[in-house]
């Protein structure tokens, strides 16, 4: 603190003057009267967060909470012909190595309703298994392996949690970013497609749309889109032709910490399933909700 002038220790009337931009302000500080002392400060606070460039890494570690909804529609119609849901609770070990982590799959339950009928799907024998993640700091994917959850007779394929989570982990950007940063990342998205699994490789366009102040840390919060052609995929054949997978993503990250705090993902598909009742026209509408368990976003 500069003190430029100083007349009166007597009662001040303050006021401070601000100018955009810069980390300067001026302190005027008037007795009723005319005396007047004028302070000079030097303030030591940081930029505004948009200022600062952040570069985001994973250090996932804790709990999350993994829930999926998929709604399942015929031809033309307007209402969803079945529901399959998920309900996951996973433990993640610490990643402060960048190349592998280890969930544990604390809980997880599922069910499937069509026609009226609800059906609670086989899911005990996953509770408290365990599959890892190969990293490298940006990204993960699923090793071969780990267990599966039996979708029924005419879905071509099981549910296998660690292709579930791998999947939806965002692609982080090699560089530092701040508001208005923008990236593009590749990657092939495995989805189940009403009662068959496709696949189709996804241009991924992010857009960090804000960063703010939590507990002492950075939260970066990203938009994400893309949209692909699919068709089935390696060892499934319930697929037929080509379709079209599209999904909207927004997610948050502390950057300090390198945890994904919660990410929400809208994702929709259309094409042709092979059923024992022959070909059918199928679209379907999945929501995927991640949220850390240890630390609640902004």
């Amino acid at each position: 603190m500069e003190l430029s002038q100083y007349v009166t220790a007597r009662p001040l009337h303050c006021v401070i003057i601000a100018s955009n931009g810069v980390n300067i302000c001026r302190l005027v500080c008037v007795e009723m009267k005319t005396t007047t002392l004028i302070l000079n400060l030097a303030l030591l606070a940081a930029l505004p967060v948009a200022g600062n460039e952040h570069t985001l890494r994973y250090h996932l570690s804790g709990g999350m909470q993994l829930n999926m909804v998929q709604e399942i529609y015929v031809g033309d119609r307007s209402e969803a012909i079945a529901t399959r849901n998920f309900s996951m609770t996973l433990d993640l070990g610490d990643t402060q190595g960048n190349d592998e982590l280890l969930v544990e799959l604390a809980s997880i339950n599922g069910n499937y309703t069509a026609h009226g009928m609800n059906q609670r799907l086989t899911t005990s024998h996953l509770t408290g298994s365990e599959f890892t993640l190969l990293g490298d700091g940006r990204s993960f994917k699923s090793q071969e392996g780990g267990g599966e959850v039996n979708l029924g007779t005419i879905t071509d394929g099981g549910l296998r949690p660690s292709e579930l989570l791998a999947g939806l982990l965002p692609t982080l950007p090699d560089g530092p970013v701040s508001i208005g940063t923008t990236w593009n990342t590749n990657r092939t998205v495995l989805s189940l497609a009403a009662w068959a699994w496709a696949s189709g490789k996804m241009q991924h366009h992010h857009t960090v749309t804000d960063i703010r102040l939590a507990n002492g840390g950075r939260v970066v919060y990203v938009k994400t889109h893309g949209e692909t052609e699919i068709e089935s995929s390696d060892g499934h054949d319930g697929f037929l032709g080509s379709g079209a997978l599209s999904q909207d993503i927004e997610w948050v990250f502390d950057a300090n910490a390198g945890q994904l705090l919660s990410l929400s993902v809208k994702r929709k598909t259309n094409g042709t399933n092979q059923l024992p009742q022959g070909e059918v026209s199928v679209r379907q509408i999945a929501r995927f909700e991640l949220q850390s368990l240890d630390g609640a976003s902004r």
